[in-house]
């Protein structure tokens, strides 16, 4: 049993650096975990730990935070890297395209392209969370590795090749609070007499937060209010897939601000991770399993609890029905992503991009080709300069 403190965060874009800084600005934490920061980018990385470490600073909080370059493309120099940091966790959220670049699209553009959903776009969000796990094992180190990118379907692709992470973050435990909201006001109960267990894929999440209802994915939910099941009386026959809710919690839609609420479920994954608190998170892809569920989380322990009326073969086929919502038909034994048959029209006509499928092994020259694309038709309907020059089309 690994009883180290070192944190290790690959990637310091918007939501790495967030997660930097709320851990350095969290009493309970700051002082006790070791942090190394690792990006691509050495100048601008640098600097967002300078910055993280003034703000504790002034906080009378003084964290101990490395920065290190990192490029996981390299998997021989990442490996040398991480032999010699030997971190105990590893938080991945280095991805090959932000998702915010689509929302400079035209807004015609944005609606059409919305509906191929996240599954042709995996290329983009599989490529360094492979790469990186590659490098793991090169090192020959045994971390805890939380992924952030697209764990709903990340997770289940590298466990077919024997590379699970550990767990990942965000998806539908961003959206347990907000459905604790209303149940709370509701009821008329207090948020903390409230528990949720949680079953779902990263489609339910995302149209839960942006109409209150999952347009149709299944999911599962159970809710108690002192132990007592209420779920009947606040989802009577699933009215969150059928209708959705209309008390639901609006939270700001720009991601950056969104982020806030995405870091802080990474800082209790990896606070109950490395402090042994073995509490139950509803979180996606726990030792490879597609989508998300309750999940009881230690230094040694990623275990799935769920209610007594829902097997764990029940809840994996929820998930894998919520991933072909989401783009997804299937993950091949072999790695292979096999894409829906709209989802793949969509990205066909409207970019060029023909993909049907696609093995993790080939990630990154797909996403190189995915990319021209993309860049190619962004030009033509108008995207900016700086949202072009975002696209990952290959070195």
């Amino acid at each position: 049993m690994r009883e180290g403190n070192k944190v290790m965060i690959v990637g310091l874009g918007s939501l790495g650096y967030l997660v930097l800084e709320m851990l350095s600005r969290n009493p309970t934490l700051s002082e006790w975990v070791k942090i190394v920061a690792a990006d691509v980018a050495e100048d601008r990385g640098q600097k967002s730990v300078n910055l993280a470490v003034a703000i504790a600073d002034k906080l009378g909080l003084h964290p101990d935070i490395k920065f290190v370059s990192m490029d996981l493309l390299d998997v021989d120099s990442s490996a040398e890297i991480l032999r010699k940091c030997d971190p105990d966790l590893i938080f991945q959220v280095a991805t090959l395209q932000s998702w915010w670049v689509r929302d400079y699209l035209p807004e015609d553009e944005q609606n059409k392209i919305a509906q191929a959903e996240i599954g042709p776009w995996l290329p983009m969000h599989i490529t360094i969370p492979y790469h990186l796990m590659q490098a793991i094992n090169k090192a020959g180190i045994t971390p805890c590795v939380v992924n952030a990118s697209v764990p709903d379907v990340v997770c289940p692709t590298l466990a077919k090749l024997g590379m699970a992470p550990t767990v990942g973050i965000g998806n539908l435990g961003e959206v347990t609070p907000l459905l604790k909201m209303a149940v709370s006001k509701r009821l008329g109960v207090p948020i903390r007499d409230i528990t949720l267990s949680v079953v779902g894929s990263h489609y339910v999440c995302f149209h839960i937060e942006a109409n209150g209802s999952t347009d149709g994915a299944p999911y599962y939910l159970r809710v108690l209010v002192n132990g007592k099941d209420v779920t009947q009386e606040v989802d009577p026959d699933q009215k969150l897939k059928r209708e959705g809710w209309d008390d639901i919690p609006q939270i700001p839609e720009d991601p950056i601000t969104l982020n806030k609420l995405t870091a802080a479920t990474v800082v209790k994954v990896i606070r109950a991770i490395l402090q042994d608190t073995k509490e139950i998170v509803n979180t996606p892809g726990p030792n490879g399993l597609p989508g998300a569920y309750p999940v009881r989380l230690g230094r040694e322990l990623v275990e799935v609890v769920l209610p007594d009326d829902i097997t764990l073969e029940e809840a994996i086929a929820i998930n894998e029905e919520g991933n072909r919502f989401d783009g997804i038909e299937k993950i091949e034994d072999d790695g292979t992503i096999i894409i829906t048959d709209k989802s793949y029209r969509i990205m066909r006509d409207m970019l060029g991009y023909d993909v049907k499928k696609f093995n993790i092994r080939d990630s990154k020259e797909v996403a190189e080709q995915l990319g021209k694309a993309f860049r190619s038709y962004g030009k033509r309907v108008g995207l900016p300069d700086f949202a072009l020059n975002a696209i990952y089309a290959g070195k």
